[in-house]
């Protein structure tokens, strides 16, 4: 249990957690159906650990072969932090289902929304 704080700990730390939501946030705009959210999460998760680190050194003046020696070191610890990636991959994913959900709630007209929610029932009072 100790070992699964530690993991949760470090796929949410508190440094990380603005750009998985900008990411996340992003993403949520290019979903079009519920069931390409999973899809979507795993892109953001490639630009959250892959692309967004790399262009973090690059743009810092880091050389190029600093840059290929992280991705190489990425891809020979990437056994060792997949339970990181998979707590990352969830966080991503309820983020941008929830972005989803908010900006279809905010999108739909509010006379399908009574539609759905009354189901044919006549209210209690008008």
């Amino acid at each position: 249990m100790e070992d699964l704080s530690y993991i949760i700990g470090l796929g949410f730390s508190g440094s990380d957690i603005w750009r998985a939501v900008t990411i996340a946030f992003f993403a949520a705009m290019m979903v079009r159906k519920s069931r390409q959210v999973a899809l979507t999460a795993a892109w953001a998760l490639l630009v959250d650990r892959v692309i967004w680190p790399l262009l973090d050194m690059s743009f810092s003046g880091a050389s190029s072969e600093a840059v290929f020696a992280s991705l190489g070191a990425m891809g020979q610890t990437l056994n060792a932090d997949l339970g990181l990636y998979l707590v990352r991959y969830a966080g991503l994913f309820a983020l941008i289902t929830m972005f989803f959900w908010m900006r279809r709630r905010i999108h739909t007209p509010r006379k399908e929304l009574q539609k759905k929610n009354n189901k044919g029932h006549k209210p209690a009072y008008s």
